[in-house]
Parts: C-alpha cells; structure tokens; sequence
C-alpha cells in the first residue's frame, strides 16, 4: 500500500486496468473452459445439444463481457473521481490565487506529482506574497518620502504624459484630480516648462529653468528636467561603471534607455521676494544716505570757500549741517532699531503697564514740535486698566504715530490720541484731521521706505522707517495695528493691546 502511494496518475491507471482485467478475466476463462469440456464429453451427442452448449458458451462470454464492461467502467469513474479530486482542488486553489486570495494554502494530501504540485503552489503562493509585500513597503515609503518633500516631483512617461505628481507639487502648480495620464501643457498651461520638458528629451544633460506658475498667488519655481531611465538601463549603469566602460548611450538592442522624464521642482518665490527686498533695500539707504550727506559736504565746501567770513551766511549753512547731520542721525538710529528688531535681538519686558502716563509722557515731548506748526493734540485715555506691554517700546511707537500726525496733519490741523478698554483689549488711537492718505497707499503703508509722498516726506526729515518700525514692536507686544483714512477727513491709526489680567 505505502509502494502504490507513492505511484503517480499514469501508474495508477495502468495497475486498476490490469487489476481489474485479471479480476475478471480469470472467472470468464474457467467458465468457457467448462463449457467446452462439457461440449467435448457429450460430442456424440447429437447436434442440438452441441448447439445448445455453444450458445450457453456464448451467452456466459457475452455476460462475462458485460459484468467486465460494467465494473471497468465503475472501477474507472471510481478511479477518475478520486484522482481529479484533488486536482480540482489544486484548480480551485490557482483561480483563488489569481484572483489575489494569498492566504489560503494548497491541501498537501496525497503522494508523487500531485503533492509536488501542491508543494509547489504553495511555495509561489509564499514567494509572491512577500513579494507584494516587499513591493507594497517600497511603494509605502517611496509615497511617504515623495509626499514629505519640499520640492514638487513630477514624472511623465516617454509619450510626456504625465504618471505621477506629488503634494507639494499640487500645492505649487494647479492641477486638478484628472491631471494623471494628460500632457503637461494640458494640466499646467506652462510654455517655458512645456519647452524645457521637450529639450530635456532631446538632450542627455539635465534642463533648468524659471517658471512662474499660478494666477491669484503666482509662486516662482526653480525646474530641473531630466531623463529618466529604465530598471535595465540602470542595472547596465552599475555594471559598465565596475567594469569600467562608458555607460552613456542608448540600449544594447537599440532601443531607448529612458522611458520618461522627471522634473524636480524648487519654490525660490521667498528667495526671489527677499532678493529684492534686499535690492530695494540696499537701493532706499543709498538713496536716503546720499542726501543729507551731499547737503553736509555742500555746505562745509561753501564754508571752507569763505562763506565763514559772512556771519549771516555762515549761519545758515551751520543750520543746513546741523539739519542734514540730526536726520542722518535719526535715519542710522532707525536703521538700527529696525535690523535689532528683525534679528530678535530688541529685548523687549511685557508687564502691566498703566498706558495713560506713558501717552501724556509723549505728547509733552512732542509739544514743542505741535507749537511749531500750531497743531493742538488732545488726549482722552481715562479709567483704563493696565496693558500688558513694554514702556520703552510703547513710547517708542507712540512717538513715531504721533510724530507722524503732527507732521503729515498740515498747519492748524487737530491730533487726537484716544485709549479705550475693549473686549479684554486696550486700543489707542492717534487720529488727525489732515489731507489723508489715498486708498491705494494703504496696503503698502508699514513697509520701510515706502512714503505717500517722498518729497514732502524727506523735505519734513522722515526717514520711511517709522511705521514698520512701529508694526514690528506692536507684534512683538503680542498686539495688532491697523490704519484708516479717507481724503481729505484725516487718518487714524489703531494700536489693541493685550490687557493685564
């Protein structure tokens, strides 16, 4: 028994035919036999018998026959049934497999081939499962690093369409849900891209350029376009390099080495912005720097020419080299606390403060200069709680507001500085009557150097840095400021406070 187990399907069959052609052929045999003995002992009997004993011998062959046929075919669907059964398990297993069920197992029953088969099944069934695992971790991380990246990634097969664009690089550029499988001049309507995309595939160094894409908020973007090459190529790569040939070029059959191209894509919209602050920047103190210091160096020239032996003449240059030299002093002074304060080096102490005599305490330094140009400042902070703030810096921002009104409001005109307690918040206001500020102006208001009117501006000895230094310090106080004005009504700017609890 353990001897036939071990048969496969082809020597199985062939021992259930001989069983089965033994099993009945022998009793089929030794009954012809009996017959024919019968017919031979009785041959002198007459001819009816012997045809009577020839047909019985007939009549047992042909039962004989049948029974034979009968059980060879019983004895062969037997056969068939138990030796397909598991072979349309082992088909039912396949189909399973196929149709990616992983973890169910062949059933290792049996013996020879179809035990092997099941084994077999079994052992691609484990291979390909941690295949696909191995390939879904891949994928996993691959998807995490390319999702986690700064710099947008964009890859286009040989035909430039495109298979795959990460999130930073939907953030950048628009594209919608269906930009998969479409050109890029269709999903991102770029022609400086879409003309480095297409030298990038004529050519086997990488293409940069600068683009700008987006309309609300257009973002610059720095682009490296570049083949990308097949799993074949880069194999063939790795071994050229250690064999120490020249891995460039296309495949050994002839046909291309790069199925696509990838573009790596780098926001340098905060890089261009600050470039040009910078520029701008460095433009400005140029600009405001060269002014009082041409004045100066004019007017010391005029003296040392003999305009010292005039007292009436002296005098007046004297006064330009004195205004020139104070407004060259304020503009470094500001220019200082400015880049202090961008630096996070301005140290600022956040305490409750009583706002009240910190306003009083700045009008009354700022009285002289409202005398001078017959401006009447007004100041209504009373019953207010604490703020919580920094003297210093509060004096500070105070000063340049109300410097400013005093300034811009126009001869006659009225400054009103006004503290109220709102809403857990300390506002003050430092309102004028004066010609106002036109609408367009306003968003532009708290950048450095930016003036409404430069030659008024420089003519009363502002040096453009005041109201960003102000912004500033309010944020630094955790506070917000903001502005109104219409033309001819005045403006009104509006510092909130946190208040002390």
């Amino acid at each position: 028994m353990r001897a036939l187990r071990r048969l496969g399907i082809g020597a199985k069959l062939v021992a259930a035919t001989v069983l089965v052609l033994v099993v009945a052929g022998v009793p089929i045999e030794r009954l012809a036999a009996r017959d024919m003995e019968a017919a031979l002992v009785a041959e002198h009997s007459p001819r009816a018998a012997v045809d009577a004993a020839v047909w019985r011998s007939r009549r047992t062959l042909l039962i004989g026959m049948g029974a034979v046929i009968v059980v060879a075919i019983s004895v062969g669907a037997a056969t068939t049934f138990f030796i397909t059964r598991p072979i349309r398990r082992l088909t039912r297993f396949a189909l399973a497999m196929s149709e990616g069920d992983l973890s169910t197992r062949a059933p290792l029953r049996g013996s020879g081939e179809l035990r092997q088969l099941a084994h077999a099944l079994n052992h691609l069934t484990s291979e390909l499962s941690r295949s696909i695992a191995e390939a879904r971790t891949e994928r996993d991380l691959l998807a995490g690093i390319l999702d986690g990246m700064s710099e947008g990634v964009l890859v286009l097969d040989r035909d430039g369409r495109i298979l795959l664009a990460n999130r930073a690089l939907r953030a950048m550029a628009p594209l919608g849900e269906d930009a998969l499988g479409r050109s890029v001049i269709e999903a991102i309507r770029n022609a400086r891209l879409t003309e480095a995309i297409q030298l990038a595939g004529r050519r086997d160094e990488p293409v940069d350029v600068e683009v700008e894409l987006g309309r609300t908020l257009p973002r610059r973007l720095l682009v490296r376009v570049s083949r990308r090459k097949s799993p074949a190529a880069l194999g063939r790569d790795a071994r050229d390099a250690r064999e120490g040939h020249d891995a460039r070029g296309a495949d050994h059959d002839g046909g291309s080495a790069e199925p696509g191209l990838i573009a790596v894509f780098h926001d340098v919209t905060d890089l261009r912005r600050l470039e040009t602050i910078r520029t701008d920047f460095v433009a400005n103190v140029s600009h405001e720097l060269r002014t009082p210091v041409t004045a100066i160096s004019t007017a010391a020239e005029t003296l040392q020419l003999g305009a010292l032996q005039d007292p009436h003449e002296a005098a007046e240059f004297v006064d330009v080299i004195d205004r020139h030299a104070k407004r060259l002093r304020h503009l470094v002074d500001d220019l200082l606390d400015l880049s202090k304060i961008e630096a996070k080096n301005f140290r600022i102490s956040l305490s409750e403060l009583d706002v009240a005599p910190a306003i009083e305490h700045v009008t009354h330094l700022l009285g002289e200069s409202a005398r001078r140009r017959r401006v009447t400042v007004t100041v209504d902070a009373a019953a207010l709680p604490p703020a919580r703030c920094d003297r210093r810096a509060l004096e500070q921002v105070l000063m340049n507001l109300l410097d400013n009104a005093i300034k811009y409001a126009g001869e006659g005109a009225h400054v009103q500085v006004k503290a109220r307690s709102v809403d857990q918040q300390v506002t003050i206001a430092v309102a004028d009557d004066g010609p106002g500020i036109p609408p367009h102006h306003l968003g532009r208001i708290f950048e450095r150097f930016y003036r409404v009117d430069a030659g008024r501006s420089r003519d009363l000895g502002g040096t453009g840095l005041g109201l960003a230094i102000v912004k500033h310090l309010v944020e630094l106080m955790n506070g917000s400021i903001e502005v109104e004005s219409a033309i001819g009504r005045g403006t009104q700017f509006t510092v909130r406070l946190a208040r002390a609890a």
